[in-house]
């Protein structure tokens, strides 16, 4: 999908209003959004439930597929550049797009930017699964060519905690349950 105006299905619309009673305990102050519509999406979802509003964050955009957009992953299957995403993910971009390493400088750019705007508070940063893999590759000095084995699902929380320089990883892709089917 990438940066495309893609819309929230109705699940994933159900998984963001469930993702507010675990953000509820929190104190959140501050959200801030990825400019694209699923996200923007997602965060008013939150917003609505927390009393906050949104604040969209171009930094926190989805990864810039370029040419790829629109097309499907299987398609794809042949092209080198789409196999060094995986073996040189900080280096490797598809035609036209950006590589993780671009993205992790403009994210980090993004977090800092709302952590000088923001008391000592709680914020919640609405933004997509590779943005969030290249944050914690800088936080927590992590390597960007393994940062991909580090699963991140759809409406998840990833939470990490500033205090002065330290910085602790609170929450890994930690989502609410879903209801059984009934």
């Amino acid at each position: 999908m990438g940066q495309r105006p893609i819309p929230l299905n109705a699940l994933g619309a159900r998984q963001a209003e469930r993702l507010a009673p675990l953000l509820q305990s929190h104190g959140v102050h501050s959200i801030y959004s990825s400019p694209v519509l699923r996200a923007q999406q997602t965060a008013t979802i939150l917003g609505n439930a927390l009393s906050c509003t949104v604040q969209l964050e171009p930094g926190l955009t989805e990864i810039g597929m370029g040419e790829w957009e629109g097309r499907y992953w299987k398609d794809l299957a042949h092209d080198l550049n789409r196999h060094n995403l995986y073996l040189l993910p900080d280096e490797a971009r598809p035609p036209g797009g950006e590589s993780l390493r671009e993205v992790q400088a403009r994210a980090v750019a993004a977090i800092e930017r709302s952590r000088r705007q923001q008391e000592i508070t709680t914020v919640v940063c609405v933004t997509h699964a590779d943005v969030v893999r290249a944050i914690l590759a800088h936080y927590l000095t992590f390597d960007l060519r393994t940062i991909r084995q580090i699963r991140i699902d759809h409406a998840s929380v990833t939470a990490l905690e500033f205090q002065d320089s330290l910085i602790d990883l609170l929450y890994l892709n930690v989502a609410p349950v879903e209801p059984p089917d009934r």
